[in-house]
């Protein structure tokens, strides 16, 4: 398994628009081939920032989540939402990883 985190600076102004569209988006996102679990963060020092944490099975299905054309949709509102372009990353479980390591 992977986990991806999406670190999101929201223009203070549209802070509530954001909250709803990540809503809707942790629904379809749970629905997709490959997410295990997705959550919703906010920093408890900056108020206009916050966190997506989705794990997915595979590097594989993640490849396919951003081939999706939600993904398009999430890229598109995003930047209407953000300050600046959100940071992600993809990282794995150094002590429980499986055997047969994907790319």
């Amino acid at each position: 398994m992977i986990l991806r985190i999406v670190k999101m600076e929201v223009d203070p102004d549209k802070i509530e628009p954001f909250k709803r569209f990540m809503g809707i988006l942790s629904e379809e996102k749970q629905k997709m081939e490959g997410c295990v679990h997705h959550d919703f963060f906010s920093d408890k020092q900056y108020v206009n920032v916050y966190y997506s944490y989705t794990i997915w099975e595979s590097q594989t299905y993640l490849k396919k989540y951003k081939k999706n054309p939600l993904f398009k949709e999430v890229t598109k509102t995003l930047t209407s939402l953000c300050l600046a372009e959100p940071h992600a990353w993809t990282v794995e479980n150094v002590f429980n990883t499986s055997s047969g390591h994907e790319e």
